[in-house]
């Protein structure tokens, strides 16, 4: 994990270029508490017949190889910064040696191809790279948007960040493929991810405004992240919810689709894709937590922590880390809960999780489990989201981005009453909605519309996912020198599951109640691994579980504390 930003102008706004990078310095090295550097130069340009001005500056969060890859990484030929990892594409023994960082960086500068070469790899990531040879400048985001790039432009000053001051003219780069600027030519050219969704044009006309240029689509590559055509379920696909209709009250309805042989497939393989999610996202990193990681001291402590309100989908991944940790480390579990009058922290969320908790210590009976009670007044929580957290926010500003994004800063601090995580990484289950069917929404499209109803409300949600959040909560958990990692994003188990039937997945049909047939893949997984308390909470989102949000509000208004 890292903070990258980058700017160029010509030499006129070299004053310009120096206050965009002192108002973004701050930020930026929040994120990577473990290295710093700037590097700035000068080239000339044949098209504008002077020289630009560039500077590169980074911070580093050193979570894989034996030792930290410091950034900028500068050659005669190029300038690399990256903010993200790689888990796939880069076998896990050369990660744990060298790091991903560098060796993509050699893949790259051995290749002129840079989008295809980055199309080889999975994982999350932000990146900038300035080909000095060819005055090419690179850049864009992994294809879900899971980390943060920003991109502004004033007078000739172009500025790309992962976070800015609030104030710069500033976009989210969308995740649709890898941006390049000709500064030779004087073109902007996108070579796109190989399909083209809804609001594709939309969010290259923003592009487009900024740069105030039009930009150049050369087709060269070719991934899946397609939207899915819809078919019709037959009799036979639906029979094992009749069964459990016929016998629900004698047996646990888990129990009647565990014992279908392709439901229990579909269990047994997502187990499989989740397990090999979460040990690419834990087993890599350095043997040093936040505290001792600056001496090299080898400890015992946390370096995991599960961003935690009890639900089925956290849950879920607190069990499947306790598989492949390390044993002697505690397991951090981190609760937020704001206030709801004088000192009362007694919120839905808090509720679940200590009923979670309980069954997790139960059935992970040797694993030590610190149980962090993040409680936030109302006096903190206005204070520092007026000083601090609505930059990290910004250029969002809907009601529904205050309120995540303070709740995920506050969780992602990990300060509670007994315990402080000493984490560096912060596994939370976003995604899991998206993709098994959890919102309540979907309950009303398919009373209204049946299957073909719930399968475009799954893509709907799916088409917006990076839109909605990613880059937001890249921002605010990262500003704590943490990273922020989401299992059920990996692209294997995202293959798995868009793939699949929407009632292979979810079943919100008024026949099953709340709890159950929302995610009923998800929830027969976690009554398979042992959690029959868990698997039964209803879903409930954490602006209400947490208590920030006011439900008077409009989530879509623009919040008037941003």
């Amino acid at each position: 994990m890292c903070g990258i930003f980058c700017a160029l102008g010509l030499k006129q706004s070299e004053e310009l270029l120096n206050n965009l990078q002192k108002s973004c310095e701050f930020f930026i090295n929040r994120r990577g508490p473990d290295h710093q550097n700037t590097h700035k130069f000068s080239k000339l340009s044949k098209n504008a017949k002077q020289e630009v001005n560039f500077i590169f500056t980074a911070s580093v969060l050193w979570l894989q190889g034996e030792n930290l890859t410091k950034q900028p990484i500068i050659t005669e030929k190029s300038v690399f910064l990256f903010n993200g990892d790689v888990f796939d594409g880069i076998s896990e023994l050369d990660r744990k040696r060298f790091g991903d960082t560098q060796l993509l960086f050699d893949r790259l500068e051995q290749n002129t191809e840079i989008s295809l070469e980055l199309s080889k790899i999975s994982g999350p990531y932000a990146f900038i790279y300035f080909d000095k040879i060819n005055s090419r400048l690179y850049f864009g985001c992994d294809v879900f948007g899971r980390r943060s790039l920003l991109i502004g432009k004033k007078n000739d000053v172009l500025v790309l960040s992962s976070v800015v001051n609030k104030g710069v003219f500033i976009h989210e780069v969308p995740p649709i493929g890898t941006f390049c600027i000709d500064l030779e030519e004087d073109v902007v050219i996108l070579y796109p991810w190989g399909f083209r969704n809804g609001d594709f044009e939309a969010k290259l006309n923003d592009i487009e405004t900024i740069l105030k240029k039009k930009i150049k689509i050369i087709q060269n590559i070719t991934l899946t992240n397609k939207k899915l055509e819809y078919t019709e379920p037959n009799h036979d696909d639906l029979k094992v919810y009749e069964d459990i209709k016929t016998n629900q009250n004698l047996i646990s309805p888990f129990e009647i689709l565990l014992r279908d042989l392709n439901f229990l497939k579909n269990v047994s393989t997502l187990l499989g894709k989740l397990e090999n999610s979460i040990k690419t996202r834990i087993l890599t990193q350095p043997k040093f937590c936040g505290r001792c990681v600056n001496t090299k001291t080898v400890c015992d402590h946390s370096t995991i922590g599960v961003l935690f309100s009890g639900g089925v989908d956290c849950t879920i991944l607190a069990v499947l880390i306790d598989k492949f940790y390390d044993k002697v480390r505690p397991i951090d579990l981190i609760n937020v809960a704001f206030e709801r009058g004088e000192n009362n922290y007694e919120t839905p969320d808090r509720e679940t999780s200590l009923q979670s908790y309980e069954e997790l210590k139960k059935i992970c009976p040797k694993r030590i489990w610190n149980f962090i009670e993040a409680n936030i007044s109302k006096k903190e929580l206005d204070e520092v989201r007026n000083n601090h957290i609505k930059h990290l926010i910004y250029p969002l500003n809907r009601i529904l981005d205050d309120s995540l994004g303070c709740a995920l800063w506050f969780a992602g601090r990990g300060i509670g009453v007994k315990f402080v995580t000493s984490a560096r990484v912060l596994i939370v289950g976003m995604g899991a909605d998206e993709l098994f069917g959890g919102y309540c929404k979907q309950r009303g499209k398919m009373k209204i519309s049946g299957w073909r109803g719930l399968h475009e409300s799954l893509e709907e949600d799916w088409e917006n996912i990076s839109r909605k959040n990613l880059a937001r909560d890249d921002r605010v958990v990262s500003d704590h020198g943490r990273q922020l990692r989401t299992p059920y994003l990996d692209e294997n188990v995202v293959e798995f599951a868009r793939n699949l039937p929407c009632w292979e997945k979810t079943y919100p049909s008024d026949d099953f109640p709340r709890g159950l047939g929302e995610k009923i893949l998800l929830r027969s997984l976690a009554y398979h691994l042992g959690l029959k308390s868990a698997c039964l909470l209803k879903k409930r989102a954490l602006q209400f579980g947490s208590r920030i949000a006011n439900s008077k509000e409009n989530a879509f208004n623009v919040s008037p504390r941003l």
